[in-house]
């Protein structure tokens, strides 16, 4: 597997954005939603995440760029770790860096070594209008954080191969919302999916590992 994203990237403005900070919460939030006790979490990125999971829960690293320090260099395409040697397995923003053939192969190897599900995110390619409504008291009243509008359009990207980054993205057009869901209920079940306010780009899954027959 090449390295597409080098490691100086991790650090600039544009990687670190607001939008990706929402995402690390979602990613712990989630994390302590599905409440395991291992987890395998691909893709290291800045260690942001994984830094603070690891006073927390029982966390193995794993990726394919050995700069980035991981606990365990691999694939995602053939995870070196037998069958169900975790709780769940993590891999947020890391399927679109493979072919969508291949990302097909690389869920069938999550569900492979993760006992319980998974939880992943990928690229949902979108634009639009977001409001998020927030007051004294709401916490109390409606029993939430804030009250959220969308209007949001697909929107296909034209530059993956100037990008050199993402194989594919949810996008409406070349990828499909139902098409992905059908990758993932091949192995899974689809138990919720959640799309983060001020961050409509990315979209999470939680998944439970179908039952052997």
């Amino acid at each position: 597997m090449e390295i597409q994203v080098q490691k100086d990237y991790y650090s600039n403005r544009k990687y670190a954005s607001l939008e990706r900070f929402i995402s690390y919460f979602h990613q712990i939030d989630g994390i302590r939603e599905m409440g395991p006790k291992s987890v395998l979490f691909i893709g290291v990125g800045d260690a942001m995440v994984t830094d603070f999971l690891k006073k927390i829960y029982q966390v193995t690293t794993m990726d394919i760029d050995s700069e980035l320090k991981p606990d365990v260099v691999g694939d995602i395409r053939a995870l070196p770790f037998k069958d169900g040697s975790f709780d769940i397995v993590c891999a947020f923003e890391v399927l679109e860096h493979v072919p969508l053939e291949e990302a097909a192969i690389a869920l069938g190897e999550i569900a492979r070594v993760g006992r319980a599900g998974a939880l992943i995110s990928v690229p949902h390619r979108r634009t639009g209008f977001e409001f998020i409504l927030k007051f004294p008291y709401i916490r109390s009243l409606l029993k939430r954080e804030f009250i959220r509008l969308a209007l949001l359009f697909p929107v296909r990207f034209p530059g993956f191969a100037v990008s050199k980054q993402h194989y594919w993205e949810i996008d409406g057009m070349t990828t499909s919302l139902r098409s992905f869901r059908d990758m993932l209920r091949k192995h899974f079940v689809i138990t919720k999916e959640v799309t983060p306010p001020l961050d409509c780009y990315r979209r999470f899954f939680f998944l439970t590992k179908k039952s052997r027959s």
